[in-house]
């Protein structure tokens, strides 16, 4: 299910989305979090977007199972599998961080409100989820960027 889309490699082409979709929606939940006044206008595009962000997650982990498999049947003799592991195992935490992103992002979607008069539980709750968050999308972006460098070195090492 998770090996070829119109022939090519699923894995190859989801991770342009993760690379993609997952910093810009990272991105906008740090704006939300941090400025308030516009916390009405990115409430849905930061919910939508964490959601998207774990799905295409989960998604280029399956596929990169997939292909792993077929990459090891072929080229085992001649593939560097130190670095393949390596992207392999950044590849999970980006599953791992990105799922946990999802749930701060949709729980600061619900509670975090454009007034501290409208807000659940106060100034102080506020604050901490906010800090949550932030928390969670850079630590989302900075799992890709590791995960992405793994992924580059492991296809491209000895080809310069």
């Amino acid at each position: 299910m998770f090996d070829y889309i119109f022939g090519l490699p699923m894995h190859v082409l989801v991770v342009h989305a993760v690379v993609v979709l997952v910093p810009l929606a990272a991105v906008v939940a740090l704006a939300f979090a941090v400025l308030p006044r516009w916390r009405a206008m990115l409430r849905w595009p930061t919910a939508i977007g964490a959601v998207l962000s774990a799905a295409a997650a989960w998604v280029a982990a399956q596929s990169g199972e997939a292909l792993l498999v077929r990459v090891s049947q072929v080229r085992s003799a001649t593939t560097d599998f130190d670095l393949v592991r390596t992207h392999t195992d950044a590849g999970y935490r980006v599953r791992l961080v990105a799922t946990v992103f999802m749930v701060v992002a949709l729980a600061a979607s619900w509670l975090l409100t454009p007034t501290v008069r409208d807000a659940v539980g106060g100034r102080p709750f506020q604050i901490v989820v906010a800090v949550l968050l932030v928390a969670a999308a850079l630590a989302l972006i900075v799992t890709v960027v590791l995960a992405g460098h793994a992924g580059s070195a492991a296809v491209w090492s000895g080809l310069g």
